[in-house]
């Protein structure tokens, strides 16, 4: 039986771009699927442009891409506090079997070519590269409905899964907030594909098991403690 891995991610976190290079090489070969949900870090953000903190990123951002394999030149051209149609355009992908390939042309756009990727032109180009119809795309990222879902993911993320920043990750019982290592979410993909073909044991109590809906108040299992690395005490954009 596949395990699916849950990610929650974000267009405009670079933590995200890199996180998905480590899973990516993480489930080479496994019995794993990654099931990708968008997550808006600043949903309530009336500005679409913002700024890097100073030296965030030559002294956190670059360093663990680095360190993980991921190469990254320069913050965006046009840095954004928050990608909303970007993450809408990835729920219709997603619809249509085009999730991972939207995906990598987003983040693509973004952090290397240095795109405006909250300009649904932008968006519209980058879905047709994707293999997607140009006129269906841009209706769904216009819709109510792509909104809906969207709001509503948010709020399943925020509630039940007690999301609050990106990249988080869980795997079977194993909850990874941060960016991980190669070799701990190897570990937590094979802890999880281990369980998945045990018999089933009952959760402890006082913890959801994540196999049915979570109780009101029912915590998710302990997360991981996750350093991660930051230039002072600023914030950067998206994490």
């Amino acid at each position: 039986m596949t395990v699916t891995i849950d990610v929650w991610f974000d267009f405009i976190c670079p933590y995200s771009l890199i996180t998905r290079h480590v899973l990516a090489r993480a489930l080479d070969g496994k019995d794993a699927a990654p099931a990708f949900h968008p997550f808006e870090v600043n949903p309530n953000c009336v500005e679409e442009a913002g700024e890097y903190p100073r030296g965030v990123w030559e002294n956190s951002v670059r360093p663990l891409g680095a360190e993980r394999g991921v190469h990254l030149a320069g913050p965006p051209g046009t840095p954004l506090r928050r990608a909303r149609m970007a993450l809408l355009g990835y729920r219709y992908a997603a619809e249509h079997g085009a999730g991972a390939r939207y995906t990598d042309l987003v983040f693509g756009a973004y952090f290397h070519h240095w795109q405006d990727i909250s300009d649904p032109t932008v968006l519209a180009a980058l879905a047709v590269e994707a293999g997607l119809d140009r006129a269906g795309f841009r209706a769904a990222i216009m819709s109510a409905r792509y909104a809906r879902a969207h709001q509503q993911g948010l709020a399943h993320a925020r509630g039940q899964a007690q999301v609050s920043m990106v990249p988080v990750i869980v795997a079977g019982q194993r909850r990874i907030d941060g960016v991980p290592t190669a070799a701990e979410l190897a570990g937590a993909v094979d802890e999880a594909i281990a369980a998945g073909t045990a018999p089933a044991a009952p959760a402890p109590a006082g913890v959801w098991d994540m196999t049915t809906q979570a109780p009101p108040g029912m915590p998710l299992p302990a997360p991981v403690p996750k350093a991660r690395p930051q230039a002072g005490p600023a914030r950067l954009h998206g994490t």
